[in-house]
């Protein structure tokens, strides 16, 4: 799911858009959107994961998993690597970063956990305005087919695009969003 599509776009800047335009639009809101979970190291509209494999310690309490926040755990399997067998989920405490209460007595276990992980529909939300913003941006600069360009001047108005004309998040937009940066192991 996309934190916003052309249509939120188009009503924020209150414009339709032809058919070319909503082609346009949802390219670069895709782009903008896949840059940004690469800037915060998070998936922005969650993923599935499937049996993502652990080797266990002895004395392993914790499961850190590889994507956050942690939406649901939907399988859990620990044992002898290779050989691991179904646990009930809700025998582990759930955390954003991964699963609690793993007790793990003998060296050479292994964990397989199926889960979903991605930002929750609040941080979405708080994202929004920040999106919808950087694709205005962006968009204003295609719609005036003026890529690149700082200042525009036509008949008589004389239009400077935000950010020097360069395109996707400004420093002030990515100081605004490290709160949302993936803190952990990975």
């Amino acid at each position: 799911m996309a934190i916003i599509t052309y249509l939120d776009l188009g009503t924020y800047m209150n414009k339709t858009f032809t058919s070319g335009e909503q082609a346009a639009a949802n390219s670069m809101i895709g782009a903008l959107e896949r840059e940004l979970s690469q800037i915060l190291g998070r998936s922005l509209s969650g993923t599935s994961v499937t049996a993502e494999a652990h080797l266990l310690q002895i004395g392993q309490r914790q499961i850190f998993l590889k994507e956050y926040p942690v939406l649901s755990v939907t399988a859990v399997s620990i044992g002898t690597l290779g050989s691991e067998v179904a646990q009930t989920v809700s025998d582990f405490d759930i955390y954003s970063w991964g699963l609690d209460r793993v007790r793990n007595l003998t060296q050479g276990n292994s964990a397989i956990v199926t889960y979903t992980a991605g930002m929750s529909v609040q941080d979405q939300q708080q994202l929004e305005a920040m999106m919808l913003r950087v694709s205005a941006r962006e968009m204003s600069t295609v719609l005036a087919d003026a890529q690149g360009l700082e200042k525009l001047a036509v008949e008589g108005a004389t239009f400077t695009f935000a950010n020097n004309g360069l395109g996707g998040f400004t420093d002030s937009d990515l100081r605004w969003v490290r709160r949302y940066r993936r803190k952990g192991v990975f």
